[in-house]
Order: C-alpha cells, then structure tokens, then sequence
C-alpha cells in the first residue's frame, strides 16, 4: 500500500512539472505582417509564469513596452526565426509586443505560424 501511494504521488509531481515546463518554438524577429506571410498565422492562449516578465519592441535588446504578471493571460500571435520569442498582447492593458518563451506557459496548443 505505502508503495503504491508513492509511485502515485511521484506520478503527480512529474505530471505538475511538465505542465509548468515553458514551451519553446520557431519563427522570425519582426511583427506580423498579415499582406506578408505565405502561411496562416493562428493565436493561441497562455499565461505568464513570473512576474515583472519583460515586453519588448523586438526580441533581446527592444524597448519595454510593459511587464506581465504570474498567472496574466495573453493571446500569443507568432514566433520568431531563432525560437525563443514570441509577439503576444497581453489580455490587462493590451500591451503587445516580443517575450522570451522560458517565461509563458500555452493553456492550448492550436497551430501558430511565423511573424
């Protein structure tokens, strides 16, 4: 009984960290361009998972447009060429702009295509 109790209770820990594992992805490093892009670009729902999470003008070295919060949920539009960053509006203040992935968390994992 005490065995299996801890298999169950290791089973929900690896199950909690994947399901707070950051997502990473492809695209390119300028805004969407809708007469652009070759490929329909579709959103996609998430949230932050730090507070004080940086949104930029560009990816790395960009303006701060603004900062979202644990738990604050965006629409993310597109990701850049390297994969590390993607354009989003946050749902408070409809702040957009670029945000390293390592700090969002997708709740659906629709198609998303390139800025």
């Amino acid at each position: 009984m005490r065995r299996h109790l801890r298999h169950a209770a290791c089973l929900a820990l690896a199950g909690a960290a994947l399901m707070l594992s950051p997502v990473t992805a492809n695209a390119r490093e300028q805004a969407p361009d809708s007469g652009m892009s070759t490929q329909q670009v579709q959103s996609r729902g998430g949230y932050f998972l730090g507070d004080g999470v940086n949104i930029r003008s560009r990816p790395v070295d960009g303006t701060i447009h603004g900062q979202g919060y644990f738990r604050e949920t965006f629409t993310a539009h597109c990701w850049n060429g390297d994969g590390h960053w993607i354009y989003l509006t946050t749902h408070r203040g409809n702040v957009t702009g670029w945000v390293k992935v390592d700090y969002v968390f997708y709740t659906d994992m629709g198609p998303m295509g390139y800025c």
